[in-house]
């Protein structure tokens, strides 16, 4: 019992705070539980990320900015070449498609948290837009996607 009450005391000051609570807490368990996973999927035992990490993270990342007037869809998309994007639209989902190419194909990997392959992903936009008001401009790996937001007023209608 004497054991266990020093690697307690010693687990509070190395943790610096209330140790079980902190291990019970839900928010606690969740971000270790991922730094566990995350860890698991990139030291495969050939030193290749496996298939499942791939399959796990969401490429690309976006931002979506709006205002009154205008929506932006920023789309990272590092090391991908514009010839191999697609970019669709369907009522108010925007669909981008393409393909993430190695730089260096000849070489082997050991070790990569980068994404390569065929990718897929759709965004649902605030509004419903046609294709022909889509702007679509890459620059420096980011794909900006925007579109002015028509601001319809209604007639005013007076009331007896």
């Amino acid at each position: 019992m004497d054991k266990l009450k020093q690697w307690m005391d010693i687990a509070k000051n190395m943790h610096g705070g209330d140790f079980w609570n902190n291990i019970f807490d839900q928010d606690f368990a969740k971000q270790f539980m991922n730094d566990q996973q995350y860890n698991q999927r990139f030291s495969s035992p050939e030193g290749q990320s496996t298939r499942e990490e791939k399959n796990s993270r969401t490429f690309p990342a976006i931002d979506l900015l709006e205002s009154e007037q205008e929506v932006i869809v920023m789309i990272e998309l590092p090391g991908v070449m514009k010839e191999n994007l697609e970019l669709g639209l369907n009522g108010n989902i925007l669909t981008i498609k393409g393909k993430a190419l190695p730089i260096h194909p000849h070489l082997n990997i050991t070790y990569s948290e980068r994404f390569y392959g065929e990718f897929q992903r759709q965004i649902t936009l605030p509004d419903t837009v046609s294709p022909n008001q889509l702007s679509a401009k890459f620059w420096n790996g980011i794909l900006f996607v925007s579109y002015q937001r028509t601001v319809e007023k209604g007639e005013i209608i007076p009331i007896d």
